[in-house]
């Protein structure tokens, strides 16, 4: 299985459109790398292509990388479907872009394929352009996707609750609406796991993420309060839906303690100080076996 990273920056992408915060000025100034929304590509054998989330980059994303070109007639696209985590906008709005595209499939959990069906309205408007078939992703219900005698075992992990804001009603939460990815190869048997998005740090993830050999895993934000601080923002990170990275109760010492010998920090917000890496936080989690991912990531399982 090949894995590339498309993006590593929380909604908005880094720096922020509308955003002068600290982060978002020595960026425009060089000074700190701009990066994409967060996002990944998978292929079973390296010809056909599954995403994880669709940002608002993901033309720009497929255009950077060779693998996702066109690789044969006038039109075409080696991206066979879409796999998402949630119904956050930053990981859904991509899928407007992939209009032009003939056919593909989407898979999501139920809760998730209802929202931006019947509240977004996002699907009704993408099928008068394509063919999109929409399978459901059941959470611990493995699901196989093969190219040739290459396959992968994706399996949908709970990872939080929390709802996007654009939803006028309660969703149900049977099956839960918010989940991280194990890509297990059949072949290697090595396992990769991704979780832009954690609200709790459960015993139950802790499980699932012990067995994986490679872990990418939410850096949304260093503090709970960092937003207000900031003046950026009333919310906590908590209330959000995102697990600070910081602090005696943050995933750092959390992940720290698991077995997997990469475990990489995704979904950074533009205030989060882990983007600068001579930052003190950056150090801190050097110093437990943590690193930021940086967008064009790529690794062979």
């Amino acid at each position: 299985m090949r894995v590339r990273l498309l993006g590593t920056a929380a909604g908005g992408g880094f720096p922020q459109w509308n955003c002068r915060c600290a982060n978002c000025v020595a960026a425009r100034q060089n000074r700190l790398t701009p990066l994409a929304q967060c996002s990944l590509a998978f292929s079973p054998s390296g010809r056909n292509w599954y995403l994880v989330n669709a940002t608002p980059d993901v033309t720009q994303q497929f255009a950077q990388w060779s693998e996702l070109h066109p690789q044969s007639g006038i039109r075409s696209s080696p991206v066979e479907g879409v796999i998402l985590t949630d119904g956050e906008l930053d990981h859904v709005l991509g899928l407007l872009h992939l209009r032009e595209a003939s056919r593909w499939t989407l898979y999501a959990a139920p809760p998730v394929a209802e929202m931006i069906e019947n509240d977004l309205r996002l699907m009704p408007a993408l099928r008068r352009y394509a063919d999109v078939r929409v399978q459901p992703l059941v959470p611990e219900t493995p699901l196989y996707l093969a190219d040739g005698p290459a396959r992968v075992e994706v399996r949908l992990v709970p990872t939080g609750s929390h709802l996007p804001r654009y939803l006028s009603r309660t969703a149900p939460q049977t099956p839960p609406a918010v989940g991280g990815l194990l890509l297990t190869d059949m072949t290697s048997g090595r396992r990769l796991a991704y979780a832009p998005c954690v609200g709790e740090l459960s015993d139950a993830l802790r499980d699932h993420l012990n067995g994986a050999d490679v872990i990418l895993f939410d850096g949304t934000f260093w503090s709970d309060d960092e937003l207000r601080r900031l003046g950026a923002g009333g919310q906590t990170a908590t209330a959000m839906g995102h697990v600070p990275v910081g602090g005696p109760a943050g995933s750092a010492c959390w992940l720290s303690n698991l077995s997997a010998r990469t475990k990489l920090y995704v979904h950074i917000n533009n205030t989060n100080p882990l983007l600068d890496r001579h930052s003190p936080e950056r150090a801190s989690i050097r110093a437990l076996g943590l690193e930021v991912a940086t967008d064009g990531w790529t690794l062979t399982v």
